[in-house]
């Protein structure tokens, strides 16, 4: 098993399967949604691609601030 099938097992174990498996399958489905929008609305694979790592990337720092500041949350 992987260094990163691990982690998983261990998100699983926390957080729960079904809870693990539902955000995983939203995130799953908005990306594939996502990923059609841009097949038609941007000049080449390389501009679609550096685009969606941007957003994805901004995504992901600002989930990460978020979650730090769990006060926000709750």
């Amino acid at each position: 098993m992987t260094p990163n099938e691990e982690k998983i097992q261990q998100f699983h174990a926390v957080v729960g399967f079904d809870a693990c498996h539902r955000f995983e399958e939203k995130i799953t489905t908005a990306i594939f949604e996502l990923a059609e929008d841009l097949q038609f609305n941007f000049i080449n694979d390389e501009i679609k691609i550096n685009y969606a790592t941007h957003v994805f990337a901004k995504l992901l720092d600002d989930l990460s601030d978020l979650l730090e500041h769990s006060n926000v949350l709750n």
